[in-house]
């Protein structure tokens, strides 16, 4: 048994830990906590030293540990938010943050962290659906529009979201439908140049030829910017390219421009007159 009280191993501790000797903080925080089960403060450090030392499973039971013995400790609900969120439990780690609100309203870590985490859970849930839409068994009629739309509202909440991978798949199998879809807005209402470039865009566009019709698309957009099927369109030609963070800026674009947009076909004009 140490010599050394339970405080005393927690201060020894606390000097290794300022000085990042993760080993030897743990060693002591670890040996108060033998010493005092019941004492919350050697818990919570054992525990952030486990988090910082990635041994997230390791910090989740020292902190659960931490609130058995004070269960308005606001610091510990906190970092197990932070412990259990580091293993994918986001629901658990969004109650976590929580409750150190609960305890101390004024906790600002628990709030930014409780945003970001109710982020992230928004995005997964946009994401689920998206997913569940595409690779169901029996797809909806709707499920190229539908999925992509929860796809873009996936990426727009965290930009990291894995729904970034699906987006050049979907893209190349619109372009591959070869699907088209007449445009309502009609080039009289823009002008002859708008129409002309168009007309250009849309013809290199049909010959593959990717950064002329994104040249020409641009052309357009300087002269009148409100037309998602423009937007739509640069979005295959970047997912096209590569350029994944262009096609999703594009999508997003015309999304915004007309939640209802036909994502499934390429769009054109019927009538691009007055060139």
């Amino acid at each position: 048994m140490s010599t050394e009280t339970p405080e005393e191993l927690i201060e020894q501790g606390l000097a290794a830990l300022g000085v990042a000797e993760f080993d030897d903080a743990i060693e002591r925080f670890g040996s108060a906590a033998v010493e005092a089960p019941d004492n919350p403060r050697a818990w919570f450090y054992l525990g952030l030293c486990y988090l910082e030392t990635r041994q997230a499973d390791l910090a989740v039971e020292a902190l659960n540990r931490a609130i058995s013995a004070d269960s308005d400790y606001a610091d510990a609900h906190y970092l197990l938010g932070s412990a259990v969120g580091a293993v994918g439990r986001l629901d658990e780690a969004s109650s976590s943050y929580r409750r150190a609100l609960e305890i101390d309203p004024h906790h600002h870590k628990a709030e930014e962290f409780l945003i970001r985490t109710e982020a992230l859970l928004a995005s997964r849930e946009h994401y689920r659906k998206g997913m569940r839409l595409i690779y169901a068994d029996e797809r909806e009629p709707n499920w190229m529009n539908l999925g992509v739309r929860e796809l873009l509202h996936s990426v727009a909440i965290f930009n990291e979201s894995p729904a970034r991978d699906e987006f050049s798949r979907l893209a190349q199998e619109v372009l591959n439908s070869g699907r088209r879809t007449s445009e309502s807005s009609g080039p009289s209402e823009e002008g002859p140049f708008w129409a002309a470039a168009v007309r250009s865009a849309q013809q290199a566009f049909e010959r593959r030829h990717w950064p002329e019709a994104a040249t020409h698309y641009h052309e357009a957009l300087d002269l009148s910017s409100e037309h998602p099927f423009i937007h739509h369109a640069l979005g295959l030609i970047y997912f096209a390219l590569g350029d994944v963070d262009g096609g999703i800026r594009a999508w997003q674009r015309a999304f915004d421009q007309d939640p209802e947009y036909d994502f499934s076909a390429s769009g054109h004009l019927e009538d691009q007159g007055g060139a």
